[in-house]
Parts: structure tokens; sequence; C-alpha cells
């Protein structure tokens, strides 16, 4: 497992690097777009950007998906687990996690598949605002749940995330 870790390091930190840059770009332009759309509403004989409502929106999805992938690879989800740890062994809570863990992964399977059909059946489709394919939009889902794939596939196979980020709070650093 070692070895996999060491070829994988690598290319896992090029995809974790790519996916935070991507966010930090899309967030940037969603604020600062929005912003300038704010702005030039209130200005008189200045037209606004009748396409970037619409915009914005289909961005969000983009970094919501990217988002939970992070989150996901840090430990940052929301976890329920105290009922879990009082009425069970350690080892129950164990295979509770596993059999989570499989669930997710069978359920992002089919969220993969799904979307990407969806995808592909809407590339000739354009969005009401702007001659921009709702496509570009529609790929943050299969993409989003990819890497959420690939994040809990790890937790699954290595118990934690191996590459993920420490946390100077819950490490006590």
């Amino acid at each position: 497992m070692q070895a996999f870790l060491r070829c994988a390091a690598p290319v896992y930190k090029i995809l974790d690097t790519l996916r935070n840059v991507l966010i930090v770009l899309i967030f940037g332009f969603i604020i600062a777009s929005g912003a300038l759309a704010i702005f030039l509403r209130y200005m008189p004989n200045l037209r606004g950007l009748p396409w970037i409502d619409e915009v914005l929106r289909y961005l969000n999805i983009w970094v919501v998906f990217l988002g939970a992938s992070v989150a996901i690879k840090n430990g940052s989800h929301l976890s329920v687990d105290y009922f879990v740890k009082k009425l069970f062994s350690a080892r129950t809570v164990a295979f509770i996690r596993k059999l989570t863990l499989i669930v997710i992964l069978i359920c992002l399977s089919i969220l993969i598949s799904a979307s990407t059909k969806r995808f592909l059946s809407s590339l000739n489709v354009v969005i009401q605002a702007a001659p921009i394919s709702i496509a570009v939009f529609y790929l943050a889902i299969p993409v989003g749940c990819l890497l959420l794939f690939l994040d809990y596939l790890l937790i699954l196979i290595f118990g934690e995330h191996p590459f993920r980020t420490p946390d100077p709070e819950k490490d006590g650093r």
C-alpha cells in the first residue's frame, strides 16, 4: 500500500491543486461579476448584465460539487455518529462505517452514470441568457461526483483519507 501511495501522491496533488484553483477562480468570478452586476443595476444610464444571474446560479453548482470533495478529503462534512458509538461496539461501528461508505460509493456510481448521460444529451442546448451550452454547467455533477467517489474510495481503503490536509485545531498542533 505504501508503494501505491508514493505513486498516487503526485497525481492526487495535481488533481487537488487543480480542484482548489478551479474553486478559487469560479468563486472569484462569482463575487466579481455579481458585484459588477449590482453596481450596474443601480447606475443610471448604464445597462446591466442580463446574462449574469443565470450564469452565476449555474456556476454555484461547480463550487458546491468541487467544494464537497474538498470537504470529504479534509473530513469536514457533518457526521452524526453519536448514537452509533454509544449503542454499538467499536468493531460494529467500524463495520457500519464501511457499509455506509460502500452505499455512498454505489449511489455516487449511479449519479455519475446518470449525470454523464444528461451531460451528453445536453451538448447542443444553450442557456436562455447567453450562447453558452448548458452542458458546461451539467458537467459539474459527474466531475464533482467522480472526485467524491475517489475521495470516499480512498477513505474506504485506508480508513481515513491518506492525503488529508492536517487541521491544527483537531490535531493539536
